[in-house]
């Protein structure tokens, strides 16, 4: 087959597949009305179809509106746009469209494309589909018509523009998002395709949302493009990536899930992609329809739910018509109200004080403050009360003379000007906060440095607030003028007066006999029954004579008529300055003045000896062995006694236990009278040591020719016996 052969087979396919949904037109209802509705609430839309022609006598097209629309009431308008060689409620009865006219309320235009020579319908979408002879038709215009006049006399919402299109139809589609990108809300294109040359041919005009629907197994319009009559169009991807990449999405497409979309088979056989994060908030998607054909069987009602909410995603109503959508509108169902400035449940429509500020809107007018605005100039107090509504820095006038209290120099009328009162701390404000002034001075205390008026600055005046007091001398918390003893040393200021002594510190007056008169006047200062001028001892209670002068007095002198003694410490009886032992009334005397009194003294008349502790007639002192009575002298200071030293002058020698006339230290046998020398050490004295110089040996050596004569001896005597035996 030649390849000049496939352009013309596509176009038979095409208009084969187009012939498949047919719906007469004797079909569609007669008389559309325009009915008024109750705005009390939403409208209950029924199937009971209204139908307009809209367009020119030449070209027109059918509008399709819900039982109980109000053209006053907006709703969405989805504009159906047929394949090759179809017409335009052949595609909406395919799409099912009729049905969701009011289940999804919206409005349906089924507009017709442009027929040809073969009686086949077309739309002039891009150079690739389908001007298949040049001809001059401006479908763009045409259906920018349809839609302007659905807009303005048939109740079609402009915000909520669809434009959904099939085959051809889909090409168009994107060719309406090219042309009327700023006119229409989205675009729903089922096999279909965009320019191939995008940046070139299709002008920027907005930023509808674009949702390219394509079976990957479509035969007409191949999923990965292709031509038609030589005229190449995009694949199913680099149709959506044009879109993206205008709309600033992410460059790469998301899996957001899978749907079953065609055949009502239960087969989630449709992957939903979508480019996110677009930078003009618009919307870029592909559902990919795995092994579908060019004209796939669409659930219904799936496909018209799924894709109008996709399409009309974030739209809003005007439920009202009354030109603010519902998200704005306080009165959703009411189209004379759509404002509620102070939200009282009254429009500002109907609202004579639309911010519930207390004064009619006309009110407001005429002094020249925002109807909506209950604070006009922005102070937060209300117009109403507002003393100056229109100057934010002029509000209130506390006491009512018609000066704002901002401006007033006395606010609250108190006759304190408000500086004095900040200064003074009282409230500006506040008639009944005024200022204290106990001098009446005109300043107030806060600020006086002399409150009371005494003369006296407040900082050094223990009592700022009596103008009889300033000082409290001893802190009793009675000032100095009402008190009679300022220092409160118990004498009154009179009383110290006359003592000659400060009244208001020390010295305090001195009392010795505590009798109340202090001594400078006391005629009997110490309080011991004998006047000042008789007594000896005028500062003494317990003395006032002196009998022999001495300069103790008599009650203190153990010895009161002696001048030389005048104590005895140890009650001997004997004055301490003549007893040598003053606290020791054993003893008077030291005749020997050796420190020990005479009474205790072995020795009294010894000055070296005082004491013979074992009583052998020698003093200690001179006593070698003081504490044995038996011993007193140790001439060679061997440590033993002369009477009991066998040798007394041998400091080396002092006993002879065997008596041999050697002391023990020097004696080698201290027990044997008989030797006393072991001059070879070998244990063995001198007198016995038959060899003295010769440790080895002692004794004589034995007489060997004895011993031998002996032994020969016994041996014949042995002989003779044994001899004599036998015999």
């Amino acid at each position: 087959m030649r390849a000049s052969a496939v352009p013309v087979i596509l176009v038979v396919l095409v208009m084969i597949s187009q012939s498949l949904a047919v719906i007469s037109y004797a079909e569609l209802e007669k008389g559309a009305t325009h009915l008024e509705t109750d705005y009390g609430g939403p409208i209950a839309y029924t199937d009971e179809h209204t139908y307009a022609t809209l367009g020119t006598s030449e070209r027109s097209a059918t509008l399709t509106m819900p039982g109980g629309h109000d053209y006053d009431r907006p709703l969405p308008l989805v504009v159906s746009l047929h394949g090759y060689s179809g017409w335009g409620t052949q595609n909406s009865a395919y799409m099912g469209l009729y049905d969701s006219v009011h289940e999804n309320e919206h409005l349906l235009l089924s507009p017709d494309g442009t027929m040809n020579w073969f009686l086949q319908r077309w739309w002039n979408a891009t150079d690739s589909c389908c001007n298949l002879y040049d001809d001059e038709v401006d479908d763009v215009g045409y259906l920018q018509n349809l839609i302007e006049e659905a807009v303005l006399n048939y109740g079609a919402d402009p915000d909520g523009v669809v434009i959904m299109g099939h085959s051809n139809g889909g090409f168009m589609s994107h060719r309406m998002a090219c042309d009327s990108g700023g006119s229409i809300r989205s675009i729903v294109s089922l096999n279909g395709a965009t320019w191939d040359d995008f940046s070139s041919d299709c002008p920027d005009t907005g930023r509808p949302d674009i949702l390219h629907v394509h079976s990957t197994g479509d035969g007409v319009i191949y999923y990965d493009g292709g031509s038609i009559l030589g005229n190449e169009y995009p694949s199913a991807l680099e149709s959506v990536d044009h879109w993206a990449d205008r709309s600033g999405c992410d460059l790469s497409m998301t899996l957001l899930g899978s749907i079953d979309l065609i055949n009502s088979d239960g087969i989630s056989e449709t992957d939903s992609f979508e480019n996110l994060n677009c930078s003009d908030d618009n919307r870029v998607a592909h559902w990919r329809i795995n092994n579908g054909s060019h004209l796939p069987s669409l659930n219904e009602p799936v496909w018209a739910d799924l894709t109008l909410s996709w399409a009309l995603s974030g739209f809003v109503r005007d439920s009202d018509g009354d030109g603010y959508r519902d998200d704005a509108d306080a009165f959703v169902y009411d189209s004379d109200e759509w404002a509620d400035n102070d939200e009282d449940g009254i429009g500002d429509n109907a609202d004579i004080d639309d911010d519930n500020d207390g004064l009619t809107d006309s009110e407001e007018a005429n002094i020249g403050t925002n109807p909506l605005n209950w604070d006009t100039d922005g102070d937060d107090v209300s117009d109403l009360t507002d003393c100056d509504p229109i100057n934010g820095e002029l509000y209130t006038d506390t006491d009512l003379d018609g000066v704002c209290d901002e401006v007033d120099e006395d606010a609250d009328g108190d006759n304190w000007n408000n500086d004095q009162e900040f200064d003074c701390l009282t409230d500006w404000l506040d008639v009944s906060s005024v200022p204290s002034d106990l001098d009446s001075d005109g300043v107030c205390d806060v600020m006086d440095t002399d409150d009371d008026g005494d003369g006296y600055f407040d900082d050094y005046d223990l009592f700022p607030l009596d103008a009889s007091e300033w000082s409290d001398n001893d802190g009793d918390g009675l000032g100095d003028n009402a008190d009679t003893d300022d220092d409160n040393d118990g004498w009154s200021d009179d009383d110290e007066l006359s003592c000659g002594t400060n009244p208001w510190g020390l010295p305090d007056p001195e009392d010795m006999d505590g009798d109340g008169v202090c001594d400078f006047l006391d005629p009997d200062i110490d309080g011991d029954g004998h006047p000042n001028d008789d007594d000896h001892y005028p500062l003494d209670s317990s003395e006032w004579a002196d009998t022999d002068g001495d300069g103790v007095g008599d009650n203190a002198d153990a010895f009161p008529s002696n001048p030389n003694e005048w104590s005895d410490t140890d009650e001997d009886g004997v004055g301490d300055n003549s007893d040598a032992f003053p606290n020791d009334s054993n003893e008077t005397l030291d005749t020997d003045e050796d420190g020990v009194g005479d009474n205790a003294d072995a020795f009294p008349s010894d000055q070296n000896e005082w004491s013979d502790t074992d009583g052998d007639g020698i003093g200690d002192n001179s006593d070698a062995f003081p504490n044995e009575a038996n011993e007193w002298s140790d001439l060679d200071g061997d440590g033993v006694g002369d009477n009991t030293d066998t040798f007394p002058t041998n400091p080396l020698e002092w006993i002879d236990t065997d008596g041999d006339g050697f002391g023990d230290n020097s004696d080698a046998f201290p027990m044997d009278g008989g030797e006393w020398l072991d001059t070879d050490g070998d244990g063995v004295g001198n007198n016995a040591d038959a060899y003295p110089l010769d440790s080895s040996k002692w004794e004589e050596d034995p007489d060997y020719a004895m011993i031998g004569v002996v032994v020969a001896l016994v041996m014949i005597s042995v002989l003779a016996y044994t001899r004599q035996r036998h015999d």
